[in-house]
């Protein structure tokens, strides 16, 4: 067995964890009050196996401090891979008196339908699409480049659009691409939070940024990868570039930017 190619190619642990882990892991959580997560192998693709119910619960908290929800916001989830955040969302009974209005897409089919089945019968303002879109990483036979997708809303359609933890693992033509298609949905006065691995130079992201926690040792132009063999595995990129990207697409940044694990841009599109 080959054991680096395992490690790297997040397909093959999917399958791996399958067959190791699923079937305890259902036991585990039927005995422990957990049977709203998600099965372990769909928990592992988007990290934080054990960590299902903190991680939502710390973003709506976010959230709600940067003034973000409204009455009937309508929220646009763009990889919200098997609800983590989306679950919180829809249990919260504060967000359901909001009435808001929300639809998560991923590549991932397994997510999306394991959303559909749990999520929405809790919340049916909570809707999921899949988006057949080709990522190395994610979706290797998907139909379509990531670049030739448009997103199936109108303009202006959402208020609130979230990127969390996917600019993270999309290379420079998709980024540029989904940068276009999120000012064409943004209503104005609209907001995106976006989360990135941002670095100023190539020799300080090559060396590796100690908040990251990753190094990003193969640097090409305006990005640099953690996994040459599976470039979207984690992209970092350029602060210079995405902030060139943003004004070109016609969005602001709301400063200040926020530095972390992952490094936090609050967008914006002028009324």
């Amino acid at each position: 067995m080959n054991i680096p190619w395992i490690r790297h190619s997040i397909l093959a642990r999917r399958w791996l964890d399958r067959l190791r882990y699923d079937a305890p892991d259902f036991a585990a959580r039927a005995f422990t009050e957990r049977r709203h997560w998600p099965p372990y192998s769909l928990r592992a693709f988007v990290g934080g196996a054990e960590k299902f119910d903190e991680v939502g619960p710390w973003f709506l908290t976010e959230f709600r401090n940067l003034g973000l929800f409204h009455f009937g916001v309508r929220i646009l989830d763009i990889g919200c891979g098997c609800g983590r955040l989306a679950y919180a969302l829809a249990a919260d009974e504060a967000l359901r008196e909001l009435q808001i209005e929300y639809t998560g897409m991923d590549v991932d089919r397994a997510s999306i339908r394991w959303c559909r089945r749990n999520i929405s019968p809790r919340n049916p303002r909570f809707t999921f699409y899949h988006a057949d879109c080709r990522n190395a990483s994610y979706n290797p036979r998907g139909a379509m480049a990531a670049v030739d997708y448009r997103f199936p809303h109108a303009d202006a359609s959402f208020e609130l659009i979230l990127l969390t933890s996917l600019c993270t693992h999309i290379l420079e033509p998709e980024l540029r691409h989904y940068i276009e298609e999120i000012a064409r949905l943004l209503a104005p006065g609209g907001v995106v939070y976006a989360t990135f691995f941002l670095y100023e130079t190539p020799e300080e992201i090559a060396a590796g940024i100690h908040r990251h926690g990753i190094a990003f040792p193969f640097v090409q132009g305006n990005f640099a990868m953690s996994c040459e063999e599976y470039p979207a595995n984690a992209v970092a990129y350029s602060e210079a570039f995405v902030r060139a990207l943003i004004q070109q697409a016609g969005l602001r940044v709301i400063e200040p930017a926020r530095y972390g694990v992952q490094d936090v841009l609050l967008l914006t599109r002028p009324e």
